[in-house]
């Protein structure tokens, strides 16, 4: 793909109503449900983004990340694109109220191509370097994925404090960051560039974030209630919130509202499963022609086991 065009470059410019047209067109086709024909969309995008048009240019990221209906990821096109548009390299129309900000939030996805090594090869380094400047150039999700990485213990950067700081200013700045409270509520639960873990705290972002349908935040609430912690332990509350969460996207909360429901059926109907199984075992242990102390060998696993679980309900 052709990134820009340069003095050299002969193609016509087209006239801005005609870029505009041409973006319309295929931003329409990617969103229409019931249009299953694509071809020559990505060329189409292509061909504004050389021309400086910043939101074909941002559309032309998600097609390569394999976001849109239909179209295979293009990984290293997305890396070379982001890179050009981070840099600068690729001129945006200046004149486009949209372009300061793709620019900005193309720094932002750079930043994650280079952290994960998404057509490109990882580096941490660049990765770092990158989102420092998103978030200097007040990217939302810059800030809250910088504070991600000053969270890391393990890393010769890492500075919980200024995470913190970080966290609380966008919380104040835009509750509706994605993962701000959820990040906020993991330090406060862990005790990241704090004295001490403080978890009624956390409990307050948690219920913050279920406020701004952060999924995360609502998995996190979650598991809160269920084990009692802070407030009561009210597995229906609990329950509620897994469920919220994953229709909202969450598989881990999908797999803890299973898991919730079952517990929370079995204490409802009585002695749960596994005691029962336990139970019959030990029934017929009793039952066999061997000795005391055979007996009680067998058994005991099976007592400590049922006295686990019932300690867990």
């Amino acid at each position: 793909m052709a990134v820009g065009h340069s003095a050299a470059d002969t193609t016509e410019q087209p006239r801005p109503h005609d870029l505009e047209g041409m973006y319309t067109r295929a931003a329409y086709i990617l969103d229409a449900p019931n249009i299953s024909n694509i071809h020559g969309v990505t060329a189409m995008l292509e061909r504004c983004t050389q021309w400086g048009h910043p939101l074909a240019a941002n559309l032309l990221l998600d097609v390569y990340e394999g976001r849109r209906k239909g179209l295979e990821a293009q990984p290293e096109k997305a890396a070379i694109l982001a890179q050009h548009l981070a840099q600068g390299t690729l001129k945006l129309d200046p004149a486009h109220p949209e372009s300061v900000r793709i620019q900005k939030e193309s720094m932002y996805r750079y930043a994650l191509y280079c952290e994960k090594g998404f057509g490109r090869d990882k580096s941490e380094k660049e990765a770092l370097q990158w989102m420092l400047k998103a978030a200097n150039a007040d990217v939302a999700r810059a800030r809250v994925e910088l504070a991600r990485y000053l969270m890391d213990k393990k890393k010769p950067y890492s500075d919980p404090r200024t995470a913190l700081k970080l966290l609380r200013s966008q919380a104040k700045k835009d509750p509706y960051t994605p993962n701000v409270f959820f990040y906020l509520g993991h330090a406060y639960m862990s005790g990241l560039g704090l004295p001490h873990p403080m978890p009624q705290l956390a409990f307050e972002c948690y219920r913050m974030g279920e406020k701004v349908k952060d999924h995360r935040a609502i998995n996190n609430l979650a598991a809160m209630y269920e084990r009692g912690i802070v407030v009561s332990r009210d597995l229906s509350t609990a329950l509620h919130l897994y469920k919220k969460a994953a229709d909202l996207g969450n598989k881990e909360a999908s797999a803890n509202m299973q898991r919730l429901a079952y517990i929370k059926a079995e204490i409802e109907t009585g002695t749960p499963q596994t005691l029962r199984v336990n139970h019959a075992a030990m029934q017929v242990i009793e039952r066999l022609p061997i000795s005391r102390r055979i007996k009680e060998l067998l058994v005991a696993p099976l007592k400590k086991h049922s006295e686990k679980i019932r300690r867990s309900l």
